[in-house]
């Protein structure tokens, strides 16, 4: 039956097994053919890497409308507690009623063609923007790179993040093996943008963009600290100063100045200088810079104040969000946590084909204290405790406390004087959305998701 509603198209959708893989462009040229190829003419910046490829998009996103490319789209994954937040067009969740409508039009091919639920989403993005009219669509990779469903569009820039272990029952168990599949969005005479450090994989990416005839740039050496804690990033064309502060951590900072060498190969030429006001101002990409962050990445919360949390209770502490899940992603959060100091309370979840014991170990060594949360209920994919104790117990390592996933259990440990002066939530995004509506009542910060944390409750009850 076609659904007809936004709550009975999710539910199909998720039917479609929203955490299945199959790896291949084949069906996903087959599904977009018999949906009139709603990707063919679209300007697409297309990004893949194993860590912070997230938050670049979100950067090259904001700062798109200074090159006046009209209407941006953005496309990302997973979502934190609303479908809706996957596509995006000038930062506005695309609407339920525009799901619903795709779903009815597209539903005879869909169930003709048996897709998967990323190639569903996929060929839905492309739809949405092509009606929204982008003039630029930001595109995030699902997984790897070469046969991502992603990986069907004449991209107008390429962009690779760091590359680390993840996946690797399916991309491959080593580095090199990694960057290959990420290597797989790079096109012929397409500029490719990659941050790689490590000189025998910098050279493996470079070798291969020069194979093919893509014009190649590697943050690496581009990146130098200037004074009073300004940085300067060395462009293809000219060199641009990122003001001190612009990122409190390292791997953000890296990630914004590797937007900004994508952007300038997007653009082809030096990127435009001053605001619209008066020589000297601000440029508007960095303005826009300036503001740009993806959900659930380094992100900070502070408590509510006002009658509403008025108590006598001892106050709650700070939050922060974080996505990492792998031992790169969760090494750079450590550092965070060891630059800033003081007592941590990590709450922490993951799933179970990740390094899960090389992530508690880094997470116990920065934090004052580590807490369980168990979604095994919720995702067939989340690690159990159970599973996690028994791990740690063969290596005779201590487990950590375990809390059920509840505003009840983790509210308690929230609160000034229990042995922490600040909480992180990190270890799995789909973590951050079974938080982040706990926590929208009680902490500023999180406005964007008032309109879409219902969406969960909204399917029970229809």
């Amino acid at each position: 039956m076609t659904p007809s509603s936004y709550p009975s198209a999710l539910r199909w959708l998720y039917a479609r097994n929203q955490f299945s893989i199959k790896l291949g462009l084949e069906a996903t040229r087959a599904l977009l053919a018999a949906l009139g190829n709603p990707e063919r003419g679209g300007v697409f910046l297309h990004v893949a890497g194993t860590n912070g490829k997230g938050s670049v998009c979100a950067n090259l996103a904001a700062m798109l409308p200074a090159l006046g490319v009209g209407r941006v789209g953005l496309y990302t994954s997973p979502h934190l507690v609303s479908f809706r937040e996957r596509i995006r067009v000038d930062g506005r969740p695309i609407p339920e009623a525009a799901v619903t409508a795709w779903m009815r039009a597209a539903f005879p091919v869909l169930e003709a063609q048996n897709p998967t639920y990323f190639e569903c989403v996929t060929a839905l993005a492309f739809d949405w923007f092509r009606q929204s009219r982008c003039g630029a669509v930001v595109l995030e990779t699902g997984l790897g790179g070469r046969l991502d469903a992603t990986n069907v569009v004449a991209p107008a820039v390429t962009v690779i993040t760091s590359i680390s272990l993840d996946h690797t029952a399916i991309l491959g168990d080593t580095l090199e093996a990694i960057q290959g599949e990420k290597l797989g969005i790079v096109k012929p005479g397409v500029p490719v943008v990659v941050d790689e450090a490590r000189e025998d994989l910098a050279g493996r990416a470079e070798a291969h963009a020069r194979a093919i005839g893509a014009p190649f740039v590697n943050l690496a050496g581009r990146l130098r600290p200037g004074e009073q804690g300004t940085w300067t990033v060395r462009g293809q064309w000219a060199s641009y100063e990122l003001p001190a502060g612009l990122r409190a951590e390292g791997h953000q900072l890296r990630n914004a100045a590797l937007s900004v060498l994508a952007l300038e190969a997007f653009h082809g030429r030096a990127l435009p200088n001053g605001g619209p006001s008066e020589p000297g101002a601000e440029p508007l990409w960095l303005a826009a810079l300036r503001g740009a962050r993806l959900p659930g990445r380094t992100q900070r919360i502070m408590p509510r104040t006002g009658a509403a949390e008025g108590s006598t209770r001892p106050a709650r502490v700070p939050v922060m969000l974080d996505g990492a899940h792998n031992p790169a992603g969760v090494d750079a959060l450590c550092a965070v946590l060891k630059t800033e100091g003081g007592r941590a309370r990590v709450f922490f979840s993951v799933m179970r084909d990740k390094e899960y014991r090389a992530v508690y170990r880094a997470l116990r060594a920065a934090a004052s204290d580590v807490v369980f949360l168990d979604m095994s209920a919720l995702f067939p994919r989340a690690l159990s405790f159970a599973e996690l104790k028994g791990a740690l117990e063969d290596a005779r390592e201590s487990p950590p406390r375990n809390v059920p996933l509840a505003w009840d259990g983790i509210e308690p440990l929230l609160r000034e004087g229990t042995g922490a002066d600040r909480a992180v939530f990190c270890g799995s995004l789909f973590l951050l959305g079974e938080v982040i509506p706990l926590l929208l009542p009680h902490y500023e910060g999180l406005e964007e998701f008032e309109e879409l944390a219902g969406e969960k409750e909204m399917m029970k009850d229809e």
